[in-house]
């Protein structure tokens, strides 16, 4: 075996100072971006881990609010199981009082009607009895009268209208 392919010492020490020289440019005008680079990651990894903290407390709250909201959920609905009941009532005594209103404005009005009713009757009643009367006393009048009474009532007339004038 020969040692040839053994790399000697010239032979590793020319790409060593190479890299030293490409490491010290590197470092001489890369520097600066460099840490401004890790300095904004390192300010952008801080604000991400702030908002996700916050991001957290806040979902912790609404988990909060949601668990004690889960737990009022009962007494809520009895809550408004009761306004609702209480409403109804409400409602159907209106409605039962304006029936009454009802029922009464027709009592009212059934009454002054029955009234004008029975005093269009009466005075029907009235009017039908005065005619007949009129009828039965022309007719015993006219049974009764002779003519000599005629002649008389026509003489009493013409003499009270004269003493008139």
């Amino acid at each position: 075996m020969e040692h040839a392919d053994v790399p000697t010492l010239a032979d590793l020490l020319w790409p060593t100072i190479n890299f030293v020289i490409f490491v010290a440019l590197i470092v001489r005008f890369l520097r600066n971006p460099i840490r401004e680079f890790f300095r904004a990651r390192t300010a952008r990894l801080r604000d991400a881990l702030e908002a996700g903290a916050r991001a957290r407390q806040e979902a912790e709250a609404l988990r909060a609010t949601l668990a004690q909201d889960a737990r009022d959920l009962p007494a809520l609905r009895e809550r408004l199981r009761a306004d609702l009941a209480a409403t109804a009532e409400r409602e159907r005594q209106t409605i039962i009082e304006l029936g009454r209103q009802a029922a009464e404005h027709l009592r009212n009005d059934a009454r002054l009607l029955a009234a004008q009713e029975f005093a269009a009757a009466r005075q029907a009643l009235r009017a039908e009895v005065i005619e007949e009367g009129v009828r039965q006393a022309t007719s015993i009048i006219r049974s009764a009268l002779r003519p000599e009474d005629q002649e008389r009532f026509v003489r009493e007339f013409v003499a009270e209208a004269r003493a008139a004038e």
